[in-house]
C-alpha cells in the first residue's frame, strides 16, 4: 500500500474515533463500513463493481443500527 494510501486511511480512522458514540458499537461500525467501502473502491478501480450499490448498503445498515438503538430508548423512556 503506497504511503499516500496509508496516511489517508489512519487520518480516516482518526476521525472516526473521535465520532460521539451515539450508541453502543457505533464507532466500531462506522470504522468497519468506511473500511468496506474502501475495499469496495478497490475492487471497483480493479473490476468495474457495482459500488453505489454497496455503499447503499452498507450505509443503510448504519441507519438500521442507529434506528434500532433509538427505538431502544424512546421504548424506555415510555417504560
Amino acid at each position: 500500500m503506497p504511503l499516500n494510501e496509508r496516511k489517508i486511511i489512519s487520518i480516516i480512522l482518526e476521525q472516526c474515533q473521535k465520532l460521539e458514540e451515539r450508541c453502543p458499537g457505533y464507532q466500531e461500525e462506522i470504522i468497519e463500513t468506511v473500511s468496506e467501502i474502501l475495499e469496495e473502491e478497490r475492487k471497483h478501480s480493479v473490476q468495474g463493481t457495482n459500488i453505489q450499490q454497496k455503499i447503499n448498503d452498507r450505509c443503510n445498515t448504519v441507519g438500521r443500527l442507529l434506528a434500532q438503538h433509538r427505538g431502544q430508548i424512546h421504548a424506555d423512556q415510555e417504560a
